[in-house]
């Protein structure tokens, strides 16, 4: 992903920050005084809180960018990375809206963030599973065949859509693999095969929504792409899908 690609969640997110620094601020100092009719000291208390708060996450947002733009491990867990997007996201969804931003280019931004992330602790990774786990819209709306879940094995490699070239990818480089419908599917099958790591291709909403429902679980995104419009006869990139799979391998996976 191109860097200012990933500086753009990461700018919004910084300036979202500090407009809630600044509206959180008006708040205090328009509430303090009937704070203070409760308890003497509870304005104070109140503000030293906030800006603790609001120092956390900032400093969860510095070793995020740090990170995602240098590519390397800066101190942080997933689950300090999972507490701040989930933090932040809402608010740069909602920043990204007023501006008139495309909501399709912030949740690209944000995946490109999160493989740097992703990039950046891989090395970390325990011995375990790779899950390939991919939208049921690859599949020809013309095929017979139900594949979803653990029925993967029933295509025929007939070539008409994309599945059968990443089941054999799959195979090559020993990779768990399953088509899913829907979030319920895909966590049921994250729970039976427990992978270390997830390469997942879907559209940016599915990507977005995916990649914070499996923190801590490191997801590395591959957007498909939508000739036909979304959700039917979608394909991908298998260039994309072998360098994600290189990217793991590359750090002895």
């Amino acid at each position: 992903m191109e860097l200012g690609e990933k500086k753009l969640f990461i700018s919004v997110a910084g300036g979202g920050l500090i407009l809630l620094a600044v509206l959180a601020g008006v708040a205090w100092y328009l509430i303090g005084p009937r704070l203070s009719g409760f308890q003497e000291d509870l304005p104070v208390i109140v503000g030293v809180a906030a800006l603790l708060g609001f120092a956390a996450i900032a400093l969860g947002l510095g070793m995020i960018a740090l990170s995602a733009l240098t590519g390397r491990r800066v101190l942080f867990s997933q689950r300090i990375t999972a507490t701040v997007v989930r933090i932040l996201f809402p608010l740069v969804f909602m920043l990204s809206r007023i501006i008139g931003m495309d909501k399709d280019r912030i949740k690209r931004s944000f995946i490109a963030v999160n493989n740097a992330l992703v990039g950046a602790g891989r090395d970390t990774l325990r011995k375990g599973n790779l899950l390939l786990l991919l939208p049921h819209c690859l599949q020809s709306t013309d095929c017979p065949n139900r594949i979803t879940g653990g029925l993967i094995e029933n295509c025929q490699g007939c070539g008409k859509c994309v599945i059968s070239s990443l089941l054999v990818l799959a195979r090559e480089h020993g990779l768990a693999l399953t088509v899913a419908t829907g979030g319920t599917l895909a966590r049921r099958v994250i729970g039976e095969v427990r992978p270390v790591a997830i390469i997942a291709v879907a559209c940016e909403t599915d990507l977005t929504s995916g990649i914070q429902d499996s923190y801590p679980l490191p997801v590395y995104g591959v957007l498909n792409e939508r000739p036909h419009g979304p959700c039917r006869d979608t394909t991908v990139n298998l260039d994309r899908v072998e360098e994600a799979i290189a990217f793991f391998a590359s750090a002895g996976r």
